[in-house]
């Protein structure tokens, strides 16, 4: 499955699971109910219950099931302006400012 990084929201089910790769830093949020996700790559597995959220930490091979049912939604993660955003930012206000009638 393709996750689009805009806001996408499944119904995962026992029996219903999903896959999908290629979604590192996408920000996956257990809606309603609990969910377990694996990845091929990772040792470890993932649970998460209703409003835990996790930026996904893998490009591999994912697959997530409802425990029983579950609502997910995906994501894409705000990125928070870096230091040099910041001051870059802050340099072209300052000039706008000095610069205006």
């Amino acid at each position: 499955m393709k996750i689009e990084l805009g806001n996408t929201t499944l119904r995962v089910t026992e029996s219903n699971k999903v896959s999908f790769s290629q979604a590192k830093n996408v920000s996956l949020e257990c809606v309603h109910g609990d969910i377990w996700l694996t990845f091929n790559d990772l040792q470890d597995d993932f649970l998460l219950t209703k409003g835990e959220r996790l930026i996904i930490p893998s490009n591999g091979i994912a697959l997530i099931q409802g425990l029983p049912a579950a609502t997910v939604k995906f994501s894409n993660p705000q990125m928070a302006p870096s230091h040099l955003a910041r001051l870059l930012n802050s340099i072209r206000n300052h000039f706008l400012i000095a610069v205006s009638p």
